[in-house]
């Protein structure tokens, strides 16, 4: 079937101009407005979708194209929810679904209902196309991902729903493309990094604020945040980050050792040379502390009666939140200061040899002959980590190009999404779902 991709990028942006429209915000979430929504869109294509509430109000979508089951299931996922916005700062309604310049502008344009509105249009076009894969394709719009996943997928993999633990494959959220030197350069991300959410308490004694005290809550603090912040920890490579690392290095014409410890040295310095400063990668070879909530004190002429400090580690694989809670413990060495583990959750990595990832390559190479693939360690947490830790081969590949200022709006004020960015994420997601789903 000949696809005119002119009218598939008018239906997928209306598809996430409407989606824009239902405002999602987590918390309060109200993702069942979405599910109704997407749930009468794919009936009217003759797809099977079923809504599952794990809460009021907090829905998971689940849609179908059963395969010929000779090869396991294909998993495309994408969540509902998204943060909150003031649109008093924006250029365009948050909640409107502005096109405008180019860009459907919006809260979740990027994170992440537009690859939500690419992946239900691939799914429709496969389910207008005729054919019956050789995987059941599964796309799975899930609730709560912004706030941890406990109404969304950590809820929906308990419920034992047939398909999800049994998939080979989940495409998901988490890999961006860009221009470097005018190269594309798509990034799957194979790989999370760990958290660990530690809250650290010090007791002071209270008094009156005019007579100072040596046993002030908040200076001592200070005195556990400085030992943290002048802490130097090592560079760490992982295998997503040896690859990426040793890639980019080839791009730049660089000579690699094959000796193992040669080349972990070299790749190193490569990182330091030409990425220190670039946030983004500089996250990715680093377990990382980062003080985010100070909390004492209830009046200005009151001495605090204690002062709670919590901090967001973020660790490599290969790394373990119990191994690095025990080096804090040895860093901070302090006998005034309880240590109480909010969360923790254990890095994951999905392996880069297999069909997915090399269907992945083709794809981006058939739409930019120049372009490629490089592995990607996410420095945040998205659902994939719930199927990774099943032992399902989970990356994040949203097939757009885009700039790291674009990238800052995610989150932020004006998020927004090219037209032309839509064509082309649906157009190669399209391809990869077609070769993917075939023997």
């Amino acid at each position: 079937m000949e696809i005119n991709w002119n009218r598939v990028q008018a239906e997928v942006a209306d598809l996430l101009r409407n989606l824009i429209r239902i405002n999602s915000s987590n918390p309060p979430g109200n993702e069942i407005e979405v599910a109704l929504y997407l749930q009468e869109f794919l009936h009217r294509e003759g797809i099977d979708a079923t809504i599952y509430e794990s809460s009021p109000g907090r829905s998971n979508l689940i849609a179908r194209l059963p395969g010929t089951g000779k090869l396991r299931p294909l998993i495309l996922l994408a969540h509902m929810d998204v943060v909150p916005a003031n649109s008093s700062q924006w250029s365009y309604d948050p909640f409107g679904g502005t096109i405008a310049d180019g860009y459907v502008w919006g809260r979740g344009a990027l994170d992440m209902k537009g690859m939500l509105a690419m992946e239900l249009m691939t799914m429709i076009l496969y389910q207008r196309s005729g054919q019956v894969p050789d995987r059941e394709l599964i796309l799975i719009a899930a609730a709560d991902e912004e706030v941890g996943g406990v109404y969304g997928i950590d809820w929906l993999i308990k419920q034992q729903i047939p398909g999800l633990q049994e998939a080979e494959y989940v495409i998901n959220e988490g890999g961006e493309g860009t221009l470097r030197n005018e190269i594309p350069i798509y990034a799957c991300q194979n790989g999370e990094k760990g958290l660990l959410w530690v809250k650290l308490t010090v007791a002071g004694t209270p008094g009156h604020a005019s007579m100072p005290s040596k046993d002030n809550a908040i200076l001592y603090m200070n005195k556990i945040i400085s030992r943290i912040s002048r802490h130097r920890r090592p560079l760490t490579l992982c295998e997503t980050t040896r690859r990426f690392l040793s890639q980019m290095a080839l791009q730049k014409g660089a000579k690699l050792p094959t000796n193992p410890a040669s080349l972990d040295y070299s790749l190193k310095m490569f990182a330091n040379r030409h990425f220190s400063k670039e946030r983004s990668v500089q996250s990715m070879l680093y377990n990382t502390v980062s003080p985010t909530i100070l909390v004492a004190g209830e009046k200005t002429n009151v001495l605090p009666e204690q002062c709670e400090l919590t901090l967001d580690c973020r660790l490599v694989p290969g790394e373990t939140p119990e191994h690095f809670y025990q080096e804090l413990q040895s860093l901070i060495n302090d006998s005034k200061v309880t240590m109480e583990v909010i969360q923790a959750a254990a890095p994951t990595e999905s392996s880069l040899d297999n069909q997915l990832f090399e269907v992945i390559q083709r794809s981006v190479i058939k739409e930019h002959p120049q372009g490629f693939t490089i592995p990607y360690l996410f420095t945040g947490a998205t659902d994939s980590r719930y199927f990774r830790t099943k032992g399902i081969t989970s990356y994040g590949f949203i097939p757009i190009l885009i700039s790291e200022s674009e990238l800052q709006r995610m989150h932020g004020i004006d998020e927004r999404l090219s037209l032309a960015n839509l064509e082309r994420g649906t157009r190669i997601l399209h391809d990869v779902i077609q070769e993917i789903s075939h023997r």
